[in-house]
């Protein structure tokens, strides 16, 4: 008789508990809980939105890079020769450069020595020089004091005579032409960073940007043949 009366207790709490949780899952849903679903659902679709967005465009160009120039082309011409003031005896009919300084276009068949110079050189030969994927920086010398121009020759002669990151082809020199309106110009191959004041970062990031970048980068002069012409 006692068996029979737990089964029966037993069996009682059994459908208690299964109407109990009839009942539980008839309960028709919050309005409140699927609105915060919802919310928390938006936001995350949001927020993985705003992460792709960031990554994507976030970065952008660097203006240390730099504006691309046109391609001027490639053309030699003759050992003296000044395309800029003299367009003639570079075989046209006007100036072949379309920026200040030039950055592509005619020039002479052999390249200047890697280094520092002290008097202006002739930009149609430095031409072949970004040609062969090195960086030449330019300075309008009325426009720089002597610390600044200091900086200027430390950093290229550290950097043609060490190789620093196996960069060596650098060249600093004066500007006796036409002013570019800034005192500083660095140039690569049909690139051009205007500078108005002595920024290294500046220029590592152009360097970064550019060097090598050009037809003929294994060209000359070799890393054993720089100048140091500035007192």
């Amino acid at each position: 008789m006692a068996k029979r009366r737990t089964s029966g207790i037993q069996r009682r709490e059994r459908a208690s508990s299964d109407a109990l949780n009839r009942r539980l899952d008839d309960r028709p849903s919050s309005p409140l809980a699927d609105w915060r679903v919802l919310a928390i659902g938006g936001l995350l679709v949001v927020g993985a939105i705003v992460v792709v967005l960031v990554v994507l465009f976030g970065s952008g160009p660097n203006p240390n890079a730099g504006t691309a120039q046109p391609d001027d082309g490639r053309d030699h011409t003759s050992e003296g020769t000044n395309c800029r003031t003299d367009p003639a005896s570079c075989g046209v009919s006007g100036v072949p450069y379309s920026s200040i300084p030039a950055t592509s276009g005619p020039h002479w068949n052999t390249p200047a020595n890697w280094g520092v110079y002290a008097t202006p050189q002739n930009e149609s030969q430095l031409l072949h020089n970004l040609e062969h994927g090195g960086v030449v920086i330019w300075y309008q010398p009325d426009q720089l004091d002597e610390q600044q121009l200091s900086e200027l020759a430390d950093y290229v002669r550290t950097q043609a005579s060490s190789g620093i990151s196996g960069r060596f082809k650098f060249i600093l020199s004066p500007w006796s032409g036409e002013d570019f309106g800034h005192p500083i110009a660095v140039t690569s191959w049909r690139n051009l960073l205007y500078l108005d004041s002595v920024d290294l970062g500046a220029i590592g990031d152009f360097v970064s940007a550019h060097y090598g970048q050009s037809p003929e980068p294994n060209g000359g002069p070799g890393p054993g043949q720089q100048t140091d012409a500035m007192p």
